[in-house]
C-alpha cells in the first residue's frame, strides 16, 4: 500500500514521523514548509496544490489536521468508491483515526485501525455495516478479489443488511476453488450457500452471489464476479479495440457469462504487435499471452480442434482462438467453442488453476 503521511502543524508533523514506519511499506510523509521536524519530509506551501497532485498517486493518505479541513480540500477530487483512495484522518495530538473515504473497497476502515493502534489513538470508524458487526457484500469482494456487478445496486444490497433483512450469501457450485471460497468467506463472517438453494426464494429478501454466469434470480441481487474465464481471440490485422471487445462483450453473451469475470486473454504471438488487442486486454485490466504456433499446434492436435485452410495460410497454424484460450486458462474445456464476429473469432474456457496462487 503506497501511502502518503499529511501534516500542517508542528506537532502534526512530529507525529507523521514517529508512526510512518508502522503504517505502510511505501510511505511518504509531508509537511507544511517551516512545520517539519520529522526527518526528511517533502514539504509544501498550499495543502490544496499538494492534493490534487496526490489524491489519485497513492493508495492511502493520512492527513494530521482537523477533519473540516480534510473534507474541503479533497472534495474537488472525489471521483468514485471504486477508484478514490483510503482517507483517513487524525488529530495532531494523536487521540483518534478517523475512517473518511472509501472505508470498505479503499480500505480505510482497516487502515484507521492500523494507524490508532501504531499512534496509540481511537479507530473512529462509522460504516453502517462496521458498526452493526454485520457483513458487507463489498467487504467481501475486495477480501475475495471479486468485481461487483451491478455497483448500482451495492447501496441497496449492504441496506437491506443493514436493516435486518434476510440476505443470503450464495456461491455457485461449478466454479473451482470452493473451499477457498468457502473458507475466506468465513473469515468476514459469511456463510456461503450453495448456489442451488437460490431457486428457494422465498427463504430469503435478497441475493449476493459469487457467480460468473448470468442467473435468472427473482429477489433483488448483486453478483460478485470472480476471474474464471479465459478468452482465446483471433483478429485480422488492425480491428480496433472497439471491435475486438464488443465481440468479447456478444460471446460473453451467448456463453451466459460475465465480461467482469475474464481473467486471462489468449493470442498468436503473430498478433503481439496487434495494438486494438493490446488496449483491450488494457481495458479490461487482465494480462495477455501470445502462444507460439508450435504451442498452438501441439494443443489442436492433443484436443483435436477443427482447422480452417485460411487461418493456417495467414498464421501458419488452422485454429488460433479454441487452442489460445484451452492455453490461457490451463483447460481442456470450452465453454463457447470458436465463433466468429465481424473481424474476430472467440473462444471462451473455465480458468482451470487457483485463482488464489
Amino acid at each position: 500500500m503506497k501511502v502518503a503521511v499529511i501534516s500542517v502543524t508542528n506537532k502534526g508533523a512530529e507525529l507523521a514521523g514517529k508512526i510512518a514506519p508502522l503504517i505502510g511499506s511505501e510511505v511518504d510523509i509531508y509537511a507544511k514548509v517551516g512545520r517539519n521536524p520529522c526527518n526528511e519530509p517533502h514539504t509544501y506551501c498550499c495543502l490544496s496544490d499538494l492534493v490534487g497532485e496526490l489524491f489519485s498517486n497513492y493508495d492511502g493518505l493520512l492527513f494530521i489536521m482537523a477533519a473540516g479541513i480534510v473534507v474541503r480540500v479533497i472534495a474537488p477530487y472525489i471521483r468514485d468508491k471504486r477508484v478514490d483512495p483510503a482517507v483517513v484522518v487524525m488529530d495532531d495530538g494523536g487521540n483518534f483515526a478517523i475512517s473518511l473515504l472509501s472505508g470498505h473497497i479503499g480500505g480505510a476502515n482497516e487502515w484507521a485501525q492500523l494507524v490508532g493502534s501504531a499512534a496509540g489513538a481511537t479507530p473512529v470508524i462509522t460504516t453502517a455495516t462496521d458498526v452493526a458487526k454485520l457483513p458487507a457484500a463489498d467487504v467481501l469482494a475486495v477480501k475475495l478479489n471479486l468485481e461487483i456487478e451491478p455497483f448500482n445496486s451495492l447501496k441497496t444490497i449492504n441496506a437491506a443488511i443493514v436493516n435486518g433483512d434476510n440476505v443470503k450469501f450464495f456461491l455457485d457450485r461449478e466454479l473451482a476453488g470452493q473451499e477457498q471460497y468457502t473458507c475466506l468467506a468465513a473469515k468476514q463472517g459469511v456463510v456461503l450457500a450453495d448456489s442451488s438453494e437460490l431457486a428457494l426464494s422465498e427463504e430469503y429478501d435478497a441475493a449476493v452471489v459469487i457467480t460468473d454466469r448470468k442467473l435468472s434470480i427473482l429477489k433483488p441481487h448483486l453478483y460478485l464476479r470472480p476471474g474464471s474465464l479465459a478468452i482465446g481471440l483471433g483478429c485480422r490485422r488492425g480491428t480496433t479495440s472497439a471491435e475486438i471487445l464488443s465481440a468479447i462483450s456478444q460471446a460473453c453473451l451467448t456463453a451466459k457469462r460475465s465480461v467482469n469475470s475474464v481473467a486471462i486473454i489468449g493470442s498468436t504471438v503473430v498478433k503481439e504487435d496487434e495494438i486494438g488487442l493490446l488496449a483491450t486486454a488494457q481495458q479490461l485490466a487482465v494480462p495477455i499471452k501470445f502462444f507460439t504456433n508450435e504451442q498452438l499446434q501441439k494443443c489442436i492436435d492433443q484436443n483435436d480442434l477443427s482447422l480452417s485452410n485460411f487461418v493456417k495460410e495467414k498464421i501458419g497454424v488452422g485454429n488460433v482462438c479454441e487452442p489460445a484460450a484451452i492455453l490461457a486458462g490451463k483447460s481442456n474445456s470450452l465453454i463457447l467453442p470458436k465463433t466468429k464476429y465481424s473481424k474476430v473469432t472467440v473462444a471462451i474456457t473455465q480458468v482451470n488453476y487457483r485463482w488464489w496462487e
